[in-house]
């Protein structure tokens, strides 16, 4: 395509989402989003549609006629027992609600479907990256959804000549990351300590385990390299390759507070999980030339900045 692409996005308003909708608008592209919040981002034309309403996914890309479809909106958080049913309700007939819409009226855009590394089994070497042949097995109603959102793209590839290419990001970091996840669980309290709001110490449900972190802006980044560049029907890993502990994590963000050597308690030593976790992102390097840019202590750094700022001192 020798003119820019005109960009539709799915979850816009959210984390991931604002980020690849302030980098389409960084290239001068037409960029729509389809957004809780209708002027959630200045530049960027809202639809509120949603998923698991068909009608208004059809609106959308009827209105705007995108040659670039980020497939972000997912259901990611929920308590503990939650319904498997909402899961597969947004995650996967959300995504054929989409898919479907883009056959009938934008059948000639190329879509990304943005999956994550929870569909993968976990690894049998905890020291070798996963890349995008490793075994399937999510452990999780969320995970399964997921890898049936995963199977589900590829289909429409195979068997309805959607140009479908799917991306599977490993966890991120950074600006604005939501305060349920761990890195910013870590710097909330780390700011409110500091602020003396709260006792100092610093608790962490286990020290111990070890992720693959990524900046969002490059992560929202590899999501562009791989509709860009990728070939229809391939997945591709978003991830730095490096597993991380978080008492590294917790160390860099308890420095950037000014609050080094802070105690660190866990609540649940021995709740690992999956101890360690990486992904081979070469598949989309070799492609695209993409890589991570930004060190994870400049992310981290970033983020505990924004929590100090947020955070009122204790009166």
């Amino acid at each position: 395509m020798t003119s820019r692409p005109r960009v539709l996005i799915t979850g816009a308003s959210g984390w991931t989402g604002t980020a690849l909708c302030r980098l389409a608008l960084d290239h001068g592209c037409a960029t729509a989003g389809l957004a809780r919040r209708p002027d959630f981002l200045p530049g960027v034309e809202a639809f509120p549609a949603d998923i698991t309403r068909p009608e208004t996914l059809e609106d959308a890309l009827a209105r705007f006629q995108p040659d670039w479809i980020f497939h972000l909106a997912a259901r990611v958080h929920e308590p503990d027992g939650a319904n498997p049913r909402l899961w597969r309700e947004t995650n996967v007939q959300g995504t054929q609600n989409l898919l479907e819409a883009a056959l009938r009226l934008a059948p000639s855009a190329r879509v990304l479907v943005a999956g994550s590394c929870a569909l993968y089994a976990a690894p049998a070497d905890p020291r070798t990256p996963l890349d995008e042949d490793a075994p399937v097995g999510p452990a999780t109603p969320r995970a399964r959804s997921l890898a049936d959102q995963d199977s589900l793209s590829l289909h429409y590839y195979q068997s309805r000549a959607l140009a479908v290419i799917r991306t599977r990001s490993f966890n991120q970091t950074g600006p604005d990351e939501p305060s349920t996840l761990i890195c910013a669980t870590l710097a909330s309290q780390a700011a409110r300590i500091r602020a003396g709001l709260q006792e100092p110490v610093l608790r962490v449900r286990s020290l111990r385990s070890q992720r693959d972190f990524c900046d969002v802006r490059d992560a929202a980044a590899g999501h562009w390299a791989a509709l860009e560049h990728g070939t229809p029907g391939c997945a591709y890993n978003i991830a730095s390759g490096r597993a991380t502990p978080i008492s590294e994590v917790a160390r860099i963000l308890l420095n950037a507070a000014g609050l080094p050597g802070l105690p660190i308690h866990e609540t649940d030593p021995s709740a690992t999980g999956v101890p360690a976790l990486a992904g081979n992102a070469s598949r989309l390097n070799a492609c695209s030339g993409w890589r991570p840019a930004i060190p994870l202590s400049q992310s981290l750094r970033a983020l505990m900045e924004e929590w100090i700022f947020r955070t009122p001192a204790a009166p």
